[in-house]
């Protein structure tokens, strides 16, 4: 009698064939566990995309690479009131490829003698800020015997770039104006800073 009734009754889907895809009911629940396999593979792989790159995540790479550099300078502090410098990468030259540096540049014309024979080529101005390294001097030349250098701190070179009063008379620094040095930097940090004398 259950089968007749059965027969009787419209059946939701046709039945499947030898050979056929079963019916939709089945394929309904082949998909759905199809799609839960997916979800939770895929939530495995995010998760795992996540985990990686927490554990694997490279470091940040500096602006400036280990090494010492001919620069440009600022000085000044950051939020915590430690002071930075601010370094301008540059490429100093002198003789024959200073002049001749200077004429591709347009700043001089052909023919025409460079000024002490020095020539800072610096096309584009960006500067980098920099922490000192702790206990970090810096060397920068006297302005009463220009031959002579002297040792600073950093907190005194900030002074000196922001014009305030100091004891010592420094060459070639003066307010807000950039200042020429060789920077050592080591682990991300100035290490050392020598100011250039330009005649």
């Amino acid at each position: 009698m259950k089968q007749v009734l059965e027969h009787e009754r419209p059946p939701a889907d046709p039945p499947a064939r030898v050979g056929e895809s079963p019916t939709r009911a089945g394929l309904w629940m082949a998909l759905g566990g199809l799609s839960l396999i997916a979800i939770l593979g895929l939530t495995a792989i995010y998760a795992g995309w996540f985990s990686s790159d927490e554990a694997t995540a490279p470091s940040p790479t500096p602006a400036i690479a280990d090494g010492t550099w001919f620069a440009m300078t600022s000085v000044g502090t950051d939020e915590s009131g430690a002071v930075t410098l601010g370094v301008d990468l540059a490429e100093i030259l002198s003789g024959e490829p200073a002049r001749l540096a200077a004429i591709e540049d347009g700043v001089i014309a052909e023919g025409e003698e460079l000024p002490n024979d020095v020539y800072i080529r610096n096309p584009t101005v960006r500067y980098e800020l920099i922490n000192f390294a702790e206990g970090v001097e810096v060397t920068v030349v006297s302005a009463v015997e220009p031959g002579t250098t002297l040792a600073i701190s950093p907190e005194k070179l900030e002074a000196l770039y922001a014009g305030r009063q100091v004891d010592e008379a420094i060459y070639g620094i003066a307010k807000g104006t950039p200042i020429a040095m060789n920077v050592t930097i080591a682990d991300g940090l100035v290490s050392e800073a020598q100011a250039v004398y330009l005649p």
